[in-house]
């Protein structure tokens, strides 16, 4: 995506074709993400506005993010120091993921590259495979793969510091709190020139010929008129779900769960993690978000499986301090709508779709979809072609990260409860059979090119969750297996002597950007 300046002085559409007036209906992160990228990228000549209402809540409950975040903050010139202590936010690695293989199994799926590569041909997992079995005949100790990033050894020490500025081969997250985040986001955009309304929607008006949306009415009677509409109304979907009628793909036939439990929680003695947990229980799993100020911890199960008053049990059992509110039920159904462009409407986070939060996703599909509207930003005709390059790149990348999740579940050795049972032996997307079939072989992975999860993230699931390959590299013989393992306990200690030169977490954020 072009990285541009707010109002930057750009060569203009004609104006009886240019947009002159966006609309985003919602608030929340999403709403208000969007409001503040396009304030930034498009012309001084196109108004941006916002109507949202407060009596009307959000869904965020505290959000973990993915670093692609970074290039969001970049685009919207967000200075990372004042947002993070605008938001009691704090630094993440990965997710450090209990019991999903087997119980008492863990694994943390770290950002970023491995410590460094052997050779210019085949990548480190696969030198890793060979010289694992090496180790194993010979009775020698060898190490995980996640030993070999510097990400999953800081992580374990409860370190870090911007990659720029210390050890390389690791980037970074963020957890913070949404309401903040979408007020330090409404104070950016307003000081831009957003402009917002305060109300509810009571009607969506649309044009009897083209069926393009044309104003939006507010109970009070207020008339917004827009050339181009952006549905952030979350599960609600006023405009793309209710007003056009767009189909909704439901997914729960590969991820069954349907309901989510929140509850923030006092921050506990002890470190500062710099990662998420995602621990599995015996139906679904339960995040743990660090916070500055509090912890985030939420359960998402599944209704067929598990009551709403057994999940509260499981959930409040299991939280680190004292709880600072009653949990807060969440019901979804996972899947996305068949579109999410349709005529001069654009629908963005809930209103487009939903995947449960076990890969911290939620923000990045807002994100993604943004740059995305950017590089294909239409004229008042609403494009067809334009149109329709944005929902086959959207359908792909939902459709990717789709198979991933499901991988975590579908990958589970575990056998002790009816729905881990079911996950285990549930139908899952021919993609997903595709990249199952091709890795169990020789360790091979098709999710490179514009798969938002890439080889890292991939092999560390996988491996974590003990989907380990048969056979090995037909290219691997090019260095005795011997030699692999010894490259890879050298590149392991490598890792962990980088990752040793990092501050303690806490004291780093205490430094660069304490809450406010």
């Amino acid at each position: 995506m072009t990285q541009l300046a707010a109002h930057a002085y750009l060569p203009q559409v004609p104006s009886e074709q240019a947009v002159r007036r966006v609309l985003v209906v919602g608030g929340g992160s999403s709403g208000w993400m969007a409001a503040t990228m396009l304030v930034t990228a498009l012309s001084r000549h196109t108004a941006v506005e916002l109507v949202e209402s407060d009596a009307i809540g959000i869904v965020g409950v505290g959000e973990a993010t993915i670093p692609p975040m970074q290039k969001f903050n970049r685009f919207c010139q967000i200075d990372e120091r004042a947002f993070m202590a605008e938001t009691h936010g704090t630094f993440k690695l990965g997710i450090e993921f209990h019991n999903w293989g087997r119980v008492g199994d863990k694994y943390l799926h770290q950002f970023g590259a491995v410590g460094r590569e052997i050779d210019a041909v085949v990548r480190l997992h696969h030198w890793w495979q060979a010289g694992r079995l090496a180790a194993q005949r010979d009775g020698q100790p060898y190490p995980q793969f996640q030993e070999l990033f510097v990400a999953q050894a800081a992580a374990r020490d409860n370190r870090f510091a911007p990659a720029a500025h210390q050890a390389s081969g690791y980037t970074h997250a963020y957890h913070f709190d949404a309401s903040l985040y979408g007020r330090h986001l409404r104070k950016l955009a307003e000081g831009r020139g957003v402009r917002r309304h305060e109300g509810r929607i009571a009607h969506v008006e649309r044009d009897g010929e083209s069926g393009f949306v044309t104003a939006v009415l507010l109970d009070d009677g207020r008339r917004l008129e827009a050339d181009l509409f952006i549905d952030c109304s979350g599960f609600a979907s006023l405009l793309l779900g209710k007003a056009l009628d767009e189909p909704f793909d439901d997914w729960s036939r590969y991820i069954p769960s349907d309901r989510a439990l929140a509850v923030p929680s006092r921050r506990p003695d002890g470190p500062l993690r710099p990662y998420t947990h995602g621990i599995a229980h015996s139906v679904g799993w339960q995040w743990r978000i660090p916070l500055q100020h509090r912890t985030g911890n939420g359960h998402v199960f599944c209704s067929a499986f598990s009551s709403e008053s057994e999940a509260e049990e499981r959930l409040l059992a299991t939280v680190e301090g004292e709880t600072l509110d009653t949990p807060r039920l969440i019901r979804f159904t996972t899947g996305r709508r068949q579109r999410s462009w349709v005529g001069n409407v654009v629908a963005l986070g809930l209103s487009s779709g939903f995947l449960e939060p076990l890969e911290s996703t939620s923000i990045h599909f807002v994100q993604s979809s943004l740059e995305r509207l950017v590089d294909l930003f239409p004229t008042r005709a609403m494009d067809p072609c334009l149109r329709d390059t944005y929902n086959r790149q959207t359908a792909r990348e939902w459709t990717d990260v789709r198979d991933f999740i499901v991988a975590h579940y579908h990958l589970s050795e575990r056998d002790d409860s009816e729905f881990w049972r079911h996950v285990r032996h549930m139908p899952i997307p021919d993609s997903l059979a595709h990249t199952i079939e091709l890795w169990r072989a020789r360790g091979i992975l098709d999710v490179d090119g514009g798969h938002l999860f890439q080889l890292g993230s991939w092999s560390s699931v996988l491996i974590g969750q003990r989907c380990l390959p048969v056979g090995v590299h037909a290219l691997a013989d090019r260095a005795e297996p011997a030699y692999a393992a010894r490259q890879i306990r050298q590149i392991a200690d490598e890792c962990t002597a980088a990752a040793r030169r990092l501050p303690d977490h806490a004291a780093f954020v205490a430094g660069y950007c304490p809450s406010v």
